[in-house]
């Protein structure tokens, strides 16, 4: 920074009140879901605004509270894409004659939550981890045990119809999210042959993508975290991807332990090319896949070549907010939809270049990130940006992204 520069290299920490104040931040956007949705079980009376202005009121609590330390250079890169993805919108919005502020809260919940975590404790990061991960198996064993009474108590099918829009089935009667009927043909580890199962997420998808997120975690702070703390992540995961019948889930089981000893050997640039590899191989299959339909691996990547190869000229600048609905099943058209060529590259600059790769715990919670989310991209738009998600990868991205000598952790049994 230059000299007399009154903007800090590093970020200023919040003192212990505020990273408390910052894990129930965290938790609230974890958990936000699961609590509204008693209330409209009870008879409240709820609707989309409602969980708009909770998310609203959880993102620029996270910013107030970010910004109270001052303002840092390391808080450039996630204010400048979040001001770049703004710009984008207000193109495309005035190009289409139609407002789109989706993305923009995509994005929001990157840079705030990135930014809050460059301000806390490790300690107190592994604490929302941990809590996290407790309600969730806590919800989970109550779920499979006696499914009767979690649906009654949080009354999910009805929670997402009154503030998503999410129509209910008329066939089916559980008063669970319709996407956690299991179907022929449909992806099963032959464990559980019930309902899919979603614990505070109360719905399936958000709760796969959560197993993984604890997957990153782990490999970045393996080394440093109590058997407690192991266990209760590694059993999370288990019991989620079993239950769940994760797809993705399953198959980063298998990537991520393997990337624990690989992930610290590799150069960050790699990652640039990971969404060209995919892309370019859906493509090179179009042959196959271009008629390929269903709710499985296979036809979702023939969602994603029909609506590449539907994208228009125009459309790749800023994107289309017009389409952006036809494409949350895929998710690279779904960044081409809502934020165009340029924004998805600036997001791919963001994933490269934003977590540090100074040190092993770094390198393997960096490329955890980011083959997560561009994996997760060739089968779905929305999951990584689901605040119930979002909320922990990029607060504890944030923080072990600071500089080695700030990302040393106190001893594990520093967790009491």
């Amino acid at each position: 920074m230059p000299v007399g520069s009154t903007v800090a290299a590093e970020s200023m920490p919040l003192s212990v009140k505020g990273n408390y104040v910052a894990v129930a931040l965290i938790l609230v956007a974890v958990l936000y879901n699961a609590v509204l949705a008693t209330l409209v079980a009870r008879g409240v009376p709820l609707g989309y605004s409602s969980v708009a202005a909770v998310e609203v009121l959880i993102t620029f609590s996270c910013l107030a509270l970010s910004l109270s330390t001052g303002v840092s250079s390391r808080d450039v890169m996630p204010l400048a894409l979040l001001w770049f993805i703004v710009a984008l919108a207000l193109i495309a919005s005035i190009s289409f004659n139609k407002i789109y502020i989706g993305s923009i809260r995509n994005f929001a919940l990157i840079a705030v939550f990135g930014m809050l975590g460059q301000r806390m404790d490790m300690n107190f990061i592994r604490k929302a981890f941990f809590i996290a991960s407790a309600m969730t198996l806590v919800v989970l064993i109550w779920e499979i045990a006696s499914v009767e009474s979690y649906a009654s108590f949080f009354s999910p099918a009805l929670y997402y119809e009154l503030t998503r829009g999410t129509a209910r089935s008329e066939f089916d009667e559980s008063g669970l999210s319709v996407g956690t009927i299991v179907f022929e043909g449909r992806f099963s580890l032959g464990i559980f042959s019930g309902r899919r199962t979603s614990s505070i997420f109360l719905e399936q998808v958000s709760i796969n993508s959560y197993a993984i997120v604890c997957m990153a975690f782990l490999n970045g702070l393996w080394g440093r975290l109590t058997f407690a703390e192991k266990a209760l992540q590694i059993a999370t995961i288990i019991l989620i991807i079993t239950s769940n019948n994760a797809r993705m889930g399953a198959l980063m089981c298998l990537v991520m332990p393997i990337g624990y000893f690989v992930f610290p050997w590799l150069n960050r640039n790699f990652i640039f090319a990971i969404p060209f590899v995919i892309v370019g191989t859906i493509f090179a299959l179009s042959s196959y896949l271009q008629n390929a339909v269903g709710d499985d691996i296979t036809g979702r990547l023939g969602v994603t070549y029909r609506l590449l190869d539907n994208v228009k000229l125009t459309d790749l600048f800023a994107g289309n907010p017009l389409v952006v609905e036809k494409t949350f099943d895929s998710g690279y058209a779904f960044i081409m939809a809502s934020i165009g060529l340029f924004g998805g590259f600036a997001y791919l600059l963001f994933l490269v270049y934003y977590p540090r790769h100074e040190t092993d715990e770094q390198r393997r919670a960096s490329w955890s990130l980011a083959i997560y989310i561009l994996a997760w991209l060739t089968v779905g738009g929305t999951a990584t940006f689901s605040i119930k998600t979002a909320a922990l990868l990029w607060s504890f991205i944030g923080c072990l992204s600071k500089p080695s000598a700030t990302v040393a952790i106190k001893p594990a049994a520093a967790m009491s």
